[in-house]
């Protein structure tokens, strides 16, 4: 690979980096060298991930040699003394185990980001680089190594984790106890850079525990990728025993750095949270009264006596009563109190500085137990201990001598807590009004005994990047596409820096078209502000502007909404009017799913249909995993239309204090932000990361459409990455709709025309062998089993059913092709029954295209084709044969296909509309859009005139499927008519 010398580092790249990249790897490197922290901003596309990784380690490796030079030297004067011994060799000796017991003092390199997807993307990148051969291990949760089945069944990563401790510790985990023998193995410490998967697959084949394995790994890695909370959350960091000193720490995807930093050192707890944990030391109690703690545990001795018991379940009833105290005056959006009140709270049931490590040991302790108990009789795992624990954890973490700034950057913030009905054996004395009852919140706001929720917000990001260093790093770097403004990034999370960057994009003016559509083709105002969100007029237009966008955008197009519950109310706007249908029927349409289940196939059928048809459009939300780290490189993304910005919930009670924090301790000094310039660029950021989608290398092109007139605010212009202000120019306005369409699709015939094509992906389509053409050799048919002693007419003609039968199409058959069947003689060896062609083996009357059973068992479907008996062409010529045979096309006589073989609608509503604008007019299917919409707030009228549509549009036999599966959409006072009318068709 090709050597630069960057900042006196020879750094070995794949290629000849670009400026911007040379830019962003020097930085780096005065960062390590130095021992500073930095902020590096590099737009999406631009090789960050590869410049970090390549600079970072070639510095390491730097060093490394150096230390190896030095130790050469030590070498070389242990034998210069006289008689080979050199003087100080004790010291000597001592010096050199010193030395590798810390690496030489070479820092290793900790590489975190916020999903494993992306530290897989990063580890992917490693690989193709010169430092592929250096030492690398990823940590993951048990959730996603561990291999024991029985920890495996455990619902929540909680309980496999508690599980796992269980099993350790009793020494009945053979997978673990495999893993020191085991952990020299050539497989797990090879040259190859393992990820999450590779690690399962090597677990289980050396039947070892990759959890871990992987962490034997870690002192011997130059570097480690973990996700973020293994760093920022003082209790993660603590469990997997993660050691900062003398370390690099690199924050990539950093633009939500300062959240998680919040979330880290928030915490939460339930009345309903204490009331079960009161249950669970009752419950143990009890066991340990009755002598049946004997029975469950075996003669193993308790970590906990009765009086531990009782002393915890006096404390838990003391906090309970502290909680009940407390008068909740707004029961919509809760009260907020000073962070005080929450060491009030627990100080009222005795739980202090002094006392919490021995609490929390306790709760650990009990969790312990439960699981061993559960495993004998119907009982909580010890779920609320866990919570408990955390709580103190978190709350006591802050030390007493800073608590003044804890004060000021914290707040209590307490909800009525909605009450459910009780679980089992919950349910007893407080079933009635308690906590675990069946009461309603209005039913409870008389007393301050209602159930209620504690929280305890962190508004300060600087808490956990004090945290961190603290552990005394060598360097923090952070991040991403989209940092800035860098300014009050710095700003809040308190942090020295001394390199900081916002790098320009890699790619030229060229290829990129960047607009602000401020309205519809229709001339209506493009606005998703509150106001302007609910009008009618404003959902069309925005539908009518990304229906004209699809028509020109090849490929694929991504369309971001600021929330789910906007994205829904535009989808049911647009399917009752027949906008949705136009659009899909350009390209078809894809919704971000909210299953992590749903999402990996909905991701996959998105870049199948980019690679099989004429594009696709993805509807998905900002901040959402779509807009967050996908890849939607080449065609697979074209362009992005942004349908507005996606604001902080405005009322919502953490929003307010975030505000009224930053608005309380802002000075001129210290550079923070208002509270109003934080909610745009909170917004702003979330626009810039789903921005970053697109342009993903240096060859790529794509259009960017900000589809809402206040983009051209100056205040949100500002706060857009630099590389798009470059674009929108000084001062930005928004176009008319004309002049974009025709520069649209100017801009992609240029791209086409000069831009080099990019690589297909090498993946075939599962689907492959039945999309090809009739004129296609059957060489791309897969092969397939031919029966003894058939010809060659009928082996081609099978091989060609059997294509049929892969497509589950009859679009490409023509009557020539059943008449190649027809030439095997009738005494030659029967093919396989479940054969599609085994059908024209016997002297039938008719071939049904929909059904794969003989038509003489009473099947029956669209179409049949009649035709003579059978004869062999091979046959001597008769005058009583006849001598060429005629097909004719005639309709099925019967009407209902049988109750086993009749199509029925889809469930969801979005793929029933879809099916039915494919088998009706367009004309009908937006008469049948305004009546339903009439009839859902209608009267019987409605209903009527409802009814003669569906009747007019879907009476006939082929739709009638379609009719019947409207039922379910109907009210249930309709439904016996709706019976009745479809029993007399």
């Amino acid at each position: 690979m090709p050597e630069s010398l960057i900042a006196g580092i020879p750094v070995h790249f794949p290629f000849e980096p670009y400026p911007v990249q040379r830019a962003y790897m020097e930085k780096v490197i005065h960062c390590l060298r130095d021992g500073t922290n930095g902020v590096l901003e590099s737009p999406t596309g631009t090789g960050k991930t590869l410049s970090l990784l390549c600079s970072s380690l070639a510095w390491i490796r730097t060093r490394q040699s150096e230390h190896q030079m030095q130790m050469v030297k030590m070498e070389k004067a242990d034998f210069s003394g006289i008689g080979g011994v050199a003087p100080g060799g004790d010291l000597s000796e001592l010096a050199k185990t010193m030395g590798r017991a810390n690496n030489w003092g070479v820092p290793k390199v900790i590489y975190a980001s916020r999903t494993h997807s992306q530290l897989t993307q990063a580890m992917r990148e490693l690989k193709r680089t010169a430092y592929a051969n250096m030492r690398s291990v990823v940590l993951g949760s048990r959730d996603q190594l561990c291999i024991h089945p029985e920890v495996m069944r455990e619902l929540g990563n909680s309980n496999k984790t508690n599980m796992c401790k269980l099993r350790v510790h009793s020494k009945t985990c053979s997978f673990q106890m495999r893993v020191e023998s085991r952990k020299d193995h050539p497989d797990l410490r090879g040259p190859t850079i393992m990820d999450i998967e590779d690690l399962v697959k090597v677990g289980q084949r050396l039947k070892i525990c990759p959890y871990f394995a992987s962490r034997e790994l870690v002192p011997q890695a130059d570097i480690t990728f973990m996700p973020y909370n293994y760093l920022l959350d003082p209790k993660a960091r603590k469990a997997n025993k993660i050691e900062l000193g003398n370390t690099i720490v690199i924050l990539d995807e950093a633009h939500n750095i300062e959240k998680i930093c919040e979330e880290s050192a928030s915490v939460q707890i339930k009345s309903s949270d204490v009331a079960m944990a009161i249950e669970d030391v009752t419950h143990i109690m009890q066991v340990f009264a009755s002598g049946e703690s004997q029975d469950m545990a075996g003669d193993e001795p308790k970590d906990f006596t009765l009086d531990d018991l009782t002393l915890l379940k006096e404390m838990l009833l003391e906090l309970e009563k502290a909680i009940d105290a407390v008068v909740v005056d707004n029961v919509v959006d809760g009260t907020t109190f000073p962070a005080s009140m929450m060491y009030e709270l627990l100080g009222k049931a005795n739980f202090t500085y002094g006392n919490v490590a021995s609490i929390v040991s306790l709760l650990d302790k009990l969790v312990q137990y439960l699981l061993v108990a559960s495993q004998q009789m119907s009982i909580r795992k010890g779920g609320t201990f866990t919570l408990l624990s955390d709580l103190l954890t978190i709350v006591f973490a802050n030390k007493e001598d800073v608590m003044s700034k804890v004060y000021a950057s914290f707040k209590v913030h307490v909800l009525v807590e909605e009450s459910k009905q009780g679980h089992g054996k919950q349910q007893g004395a407080k079933q009635q009004g308690g906590w675990l009852g069946k009461g309603t919140i209005a039913a409870a706001t008389g007393s301050s005994k209602v159930a209620k929720i504690i929280n305890f917000w962190c508004f300060n990001p600087g808490f956990g990047m004090e945290q961190l260093l603290n552990t005394q790093v060598r360097s923090v770097i952070l991040t991403s596409g989209t940092l800035a403004p860098l300014k009050p990034l710095i700003a809040e999370l308190a942090i020295p820096v001394a390199q900081h960057l916002e790098n320009p994009h890699i790619v030229d003016q060229s290829q990129v078209y960047v607009k602000i559509i401020g309205t519809g083709p229709d001339r209506q105002q493009l606005i998703s502000n509150y106001a302007n969100r609910d009008n009618p007029k404003y959902v069309s237009s925005l539908g009518q502007t990304i229906l004209n966008v699809a028509r020109i955008v090849p490929d694929g197009l991504l369309v971001f909404f600021p929330s789910y519950p906007m994205l829904n109310k535009c989808v049911d706007a647009w399917q009752a009017s027949g906008l949705w249908a136009d659009i899909s029927c350009k390209k078809p349409i894809f919704l971000e799913p909210r299953s992590k289940d749903q999402f990996t196939s909905t991701m996959e059928e998105f870049y199948q249909a980019i690679r099989d048809s004429k594009g696709a459009v993805f509807m998905a939300v900002c901040r959402g995993k779509v807009s967050e780290g996908l890849d939607f490189a080449d065609r697979n993304g074209r362009a992005v239309i942004i349908t507005g910005l996606p604001f902080p919930p405005l009322k919502d009670p953490k929003v307010i204090l975030k505000r009224r924090y930053l608005e309380a301790n802002r000075t001129r000094e210290n550079q923070l932000l208002s509270g109003q310039e934080w909610y745009n660029l909170d917004a702003t950021r979330a626009v810039n990361q789903a921005i970053g989608r697109v342009i993903r290398h240096r060859n790529d092109y794509g259009a960017i459409l900000l589809c809402d007139s206040r983009f051209k605010d100056a205040s949100q212009v500002q706060q857009l990455s630099k590389w798009i202000r470059g674009h929108l120019g000084d001062r930005p306005q928004c176009s008319p709709f004309g002049p974009i369409v025709r520069e649209l699709r100017q801009f992609f015939k240029n791209a086409e025309a000069n831009m080099k094509l990019p690589d297909e992906r090498e993946t075939d389509s599962p689907l492959e062998t039945v999309c090809k053409t009739e004129d296609e050799p059957l060489a791309a048919i897969p092969k397939v089993k031919r029966e003894p002693g058939s010809n060659a007419t009928f082996k081609s003609a099978n091989e060609s059913a059997i294509k049929v039968e892969m497509a589950n199409s009859i679009k490409t058959w023509t009557p020539a092709d059943y008449a190649s069947a027809a030439g095997r003689k009738l005494g030659g060896a029967a093919p396989n029954a479940m054969d599609f062609m085994s059908r024209l083996d016997s002297n039938v009357s008719s071939i049904d295209f929909n059904c794969c059973t003989d038509s003489k068992s009473g099947s029956s479907g669209l179409v049949k084709i009649h035709k003579r008996e059978r004869s062999s062409p091979t046959a001597p010529e008769s005058t009583s044969q006849v001598s060429k045979k005629r097909y004719k096309l005639v309709e099925n006589i019967k009407v209902e296909p049988s109750s086993s073989q009749a199509k029925e609608a889809p469930e969801e509503r979005a793929a029933f509309l879809r099916e039915l604008r494919s088998l009706v007019t367009q004309d009908q299917f937006r008469r049948f859009g305004k009546a339903l919409l009439e009839y859902k707030n209608g009267t019987y009228e409605s209903f009527q005139a409802l009814m003669a549509i569906l009747l007019e549009v879907l009476s006939a036999p082929k739709v009638r499927y379609m009719l019947v599966g409207m039922r379910k959409y109907l009210k249930n006072e309709h439904k016996e008519e709706f019976d009745r009318r479809v029993g007399n068709l």
